[in-house]
């Protein structure tokens, strides 16, 4: 495997040899071709800001999506448990099969919803993709002293959180890009994590839905399928397909 960097629809890549590292043979090759982007962000957001103790919750939005999944996966190898917010209420029975321990459909009362669903628990984190008043929702959700991670920003909005949950409560909101962090860590550390995620995947602990796969010439076709709404999987693209 490579190590992230620059290299995005290259056919050829010339790099030194301390920037590869072998992958586990056994694990499913479509899920390997997966592991370099979400699987690592999933696990910084819910290790680095808040650490995963078991018993505790953890809630995340845009839970349907390839971070959603595995962090969901990932929490759960940790004890942590998750509520997983959604926008459709097609996505509930899917994301409950998939492991989530409580999955709500995004809405004003999102926070009563969320007491009445862990039962007094503790949820010192929030994990963010949305952005807006979605940011907003999540917040009035964490325990008093609590952390809200954003990553994304699907609504396009910039993120709200209110002045009486930063000052009166201590809730604060964190940014999450993993470009920067390859940047920084040391070869050694990057390998280590990508090694730990891959063996996930081959214990099972953590898998990502695939709901299409195209040979390479139709590209075009995978792409426009990837920019769908409403998808229930990665879409990939084989080299080894005719």
């Amino acid at each position: 495997m490579l190590l992230p960097g620059p290299g995005t629809w290259r056919g050829r890549f010339k790099t030194s040899a301390k920037t590869l590292f072998a992958l586990p043979s056994q694990v499913d090759p479509r899920q390997l071709a997966m592991l370099r982007v979400n699987p690592p962000t999933a696990y910084m957001m819910l290790h680095d800001f808040v650490a995963p103790r078991p018993g505790q919750w953890v809630i995340q939005n845009a839970a349907n999506s390839g971070v959603g999944h595995c962090l969901i996966r990932l929490a759960r190898g940790s004890g942590t448990k998750t509520v997983n917010v959604v926008r459709r209420p097609e996505l509930v029975a899917p994301l409950r099969a998939f492991g989530g321990d409580v999955v709500l459909v995004d809405g004003p009362d999102l926070e009563q919803r969320v007491r009445d669903a862990i039962r007094g628990g503790a949820l010192p984190l929030a994990i963010d993709a949305i952005g807006g008043s979605a940011t907003q929702r999540l917040a009035r959700c964490v325990d008093d002293g609590g952390t809200v991670v954003n990553y994304g920003m699907l609504s396009g909005e910039a993120c709200m959180v209110d002045g009486k949950d930063t000052v009166f409560r201590g809730v604060c909101l964190r940014g999450f890009w993993l470009r920067p962090w390859f940047t920084q860590a040391p070869l050694e550390r990057i390998a280590a994590l990508y090694r730990e995620l891959a063996a996930n995947l081959a214990d099972g602990t953590l898998a990502v839905d695939v709901e299409a796969v195209y040979p390479i010439r139709r590209i075009k076709e995978a792409l426009a399928h990837a920019a769908r709404g409403g998808r229930s999987g990665k879409i990939l693209v084989s080299f080894a397909e005719g």
